[in-house]
């Protein structure tokens, strides 16, 4: 869900969407990045309600781009 608002995959598989995050990504960040899209998902980009007014990346956030 978060990969796809973001913009970082249009797939609706996981594996494509494993697939497409792992192109843009370096290795070395895989661990911190998989953390990250968690809390954010849980914190800020919630299913229900998005809190795209806090978001620290809605700047560069397809999904919020598209509900301007």
């Amino acid at each position: 869900r978060i990969s796809n608002r973001i913009g970082f995959s249009k797939e609706n598989e996981p594996e494509k969407i494993e697939k497409d995050l792992l192109k843009q990504f370096d290795k070395k960040y895989y661990y911190d990045l998989n953390h990250i899209l968690i809390w954010h998902g849980r914190n800020v980009c919630t299913a229900r309600n998005p809190k795209c007014e806090n978001c620290p990346i809605s700047s560069n956030c397809k999904e919020f781009k598209n509900r301007k």
